[in-house]
């Protein structure tokens, strides 16, 4: 799926809730426990895995998701999110 607006795309999959869509966001904050990233428009392709946190800024207020293992790719404004389940400790 290819985004051809002035912001991103976030699709969230999670076996709870299933798939949720966020259109027209600003960035994305990934915090994990190595490392911390800030995914913006035109950001490089990547992918990966994380423990720790994702913040969202979604039409001017962030969504949180805490404490959370997954994986993520971004591509052409598009941002992937996985979440696999709870944190590992």
């Amino acid at each position: 799926m290819e985004n051809n607006s002035n912001k991103m795309t976030v699709n969230v999959f999670e076996i709870k809730t299933g798939l949720t869509t966020y259109n027209n966001c600003e960035y994305i904050r990934i915090t994990d426990e190595k490392y911390n990233l800030l995914v913006m428009l035109d950001y490089t392709p990547i992918i990966g895995e994380l423990n720790g946190n994702v913040d969202i800024m979604y039409n001017g207020k962030e969504i949180h998701y805490k404490n959370i293992k997954a994986s993520y790719m971004n591509s052409n404004n598009v941002f992937n999110l996985m979440i696999q389940g709870e944190k590992e400790k």
